[in-house]
């Protein structure tokens, strides 16, 4: 017996043997298929038992290895998948989210345009009126005042045309007291003398 891992010098002897028997066995064809299968089995035998187990060996291997791998990629796919549909489920979840806030901030937004429209319109009627009121306020002081005007104008006339009737009337008193004193005075001048 002869191991494929083991390599002696009788090797290259035993296959040109081997190789020049089994020529040999070839070219008889009175050798029944018998003889040829034990003369295969002896040359031949051990090796293709070694091949065969190994072959089996190497069969179970990539089984193995075949398996082992598509179970772990199985496991890595269902990991992925399940990774991907968290994902597309938080995807989801944040679209959502985000179209609700943009609805939300649109209708905050157009309440609060309409909002500004009617301040704006009763900012404006309330500027008119103001308006019309601080100029009717206007027409009606200055009407007071020149009412007012018109009656101190006439008050300060009543006044000063009082005055100078009390004024004339003072200057008379003021003579005739003028004149009595200067009797007064001659008066005791001739009591004097």
């Amino acid at each position: 017996m002869q191991t494929p891992n083991i390599v002696t010098s009788e090797a290259p002897i035993e296959s040109v043997n081997s190789s020049e028997i089994l020529m040999n066995a070839m070219r008889r064809e009175s050798v029944p298929d018998k003889n040829l299968d034990m003369i295969r089995n002896i040359l031949f035998g051990e090796q293709i038992r070694e091949l065969d187990r190994k072959h089996a060996s190497l069969e179970r291997f990539v089984r193995v290895s075949i398996n082992t791998l598509a179970e772990d990629t199985q496991r890595k796919l269902d990991d992925l998948q399940h990774s991907l549909s968290l994902s597309n489920d938080l995807l989801r979840e944040e679209t959502k989210a985000r179209r609700d806030e943009t609805q939300a901030a649109r209708q905050r937004l157009e309440q609060n345009e309409r909002l500004l429209d009617d301040l704006s319109k009763r900012t404006a009627v309330a500027q008119t009126e103001l308006h019309e009121r601080m100029s009717n306020e206007l027409s009606k002081l200055d009407q007071q005042m020149d009412a007012w005007r018109k009656d101190l104008v006439l008050q300060l006339q009543e006044t000063a045309e009082q005055l100078r009737h009390e004024k004339a009337d003072r200057k008379a008193v003021a003579g005739i007291l003028n004149g009595m004193a200067k009797q007064l005075f001659d008066v005791e001048k001739i009591e004097a003398l």
